[in-house]
């Protein structure tokens, strides 16, 4: 009996140690000083804070960054082609790790160039939860995301850079208003170039397209639908105020700009228009081999 007891404690003990040898081998979270120097860890663009992921299906990676005003993200590194769509805008700054902020370098990130290093504070500061991006529409047929009365159109860009050079890079907002934008990340190396808008699925002319996306835009009248097909997966992302249904094996509904819905290829689904108001979304395919 007694040296069951004494199997037993030296169990625990050895138990005990174990746990306390992992928690001290755990990285703890050490944000960069003033000169951006010192962050452990650096993480990949889906696991930095800001850039919240929202889904992944295989190597598509949907995520939503959000920067408030004055805050600035870790420093992530980017190895894969971005599409971003952005829906409130405001002014930032990029730094490149080992650089000075706003130095030219490739990879400088998705928001707008601002003023020289120094102009805004905010470096180095831990990352803040993100509040709900505000939404306003300027004067046209479809109110768009962004700030009142600013007239803003969101911006659809794509940075395939990233495939050929990784970058590491922080973000800073030194604007007034939070700045948002929704990410679809093809960790792929691409698809065929050669393949039309109508074999691929689409209709008229694409507003953009490179080995890894072609982006089109759907608009859509009052209780209007359109219905598609695709030769690769599909991201929808609504580009204005209104309301809609994305439908297929899954229903997803779109209330405010940046909502977002994934169809897998080959998959038929249709998008519909439930509101009052003209609707615009964003149909992002995600090409590859």
């Amino acid at each position: 009996m007694v040296r069951a007891l004494t199997s037993s404690s030296c169990v625990a003990a050895a138990l005990f140690v174990a746990v306390v040898a992992l928690q001290g081998q755990q990285a703890t979270w050490q944000p960069p000083d003033e000169q951006g120097q010192g962050q452990t860890p650096v993480m990949p663009v889906h696991q930095e804070p800001h850039h919240r992921q929202l889904f992944q299906s295989g190597p598509m990676r949907i995520i939503d960054l959000q920067i408030p005003p004055g805050d600035v993200s870790w420093f992530h590194s980017h190895e894969w082609p971005v599409f971003y769509l952005t829906v409130a805008d405001s002014q930032t700054r990029t730094q490149v790790l080992g650089l000075e902020w706003g130095a030219r370098a490739r990879g400088a990130g998705p928001g707008r160039a601002g003023p020289p290093a120094g102009a805004a504070p905010g470096a180095g500061a831990v990352p803040a939860a993100p509040p709900a991006a505000p939404a306003a529409p300027p004067a046209a047929a479809a109110p768009r995301a962004g700030g009142a009365g600013r007239g803003f159109r969101p911006r659809l860009f794509s940075d395939v850079s990233y495939a050929t050079q990784a970058v590491t890079h922080r973000i800073q907002n030194i604007g007034t208003t939070l700045y948002r934008a929704i990410g679809v990340i093809n960790e792929t190396q691409g698809g065929d170039e050669a393949v039309t808008e109508e074999a691929a699925g689409f209709t008229g002319k694409a507003e953009s397209a490179n080995r890894w996306f072609r982006i089109h835009r759907v608009a859509l009248a009052p209780g209007a639908k359109a219905s598609h097909q695709h030769k690769a997966p599909v991201v929808v992302l609504q580009d204005s105020e209104g309301k809609g249904l994305a439908s297929g094996p899954m229903t997803f509904e779109f209330a405010e700009p940046g909502q977002w819905g994934y169809f897998d290829a080959g998959v038929r689904h249709e998008i519909s228009n439930t509101g009052a108001g003209r609707l615009e979304f964003i149909e992002v395919e995600v090409r590859r081999k």
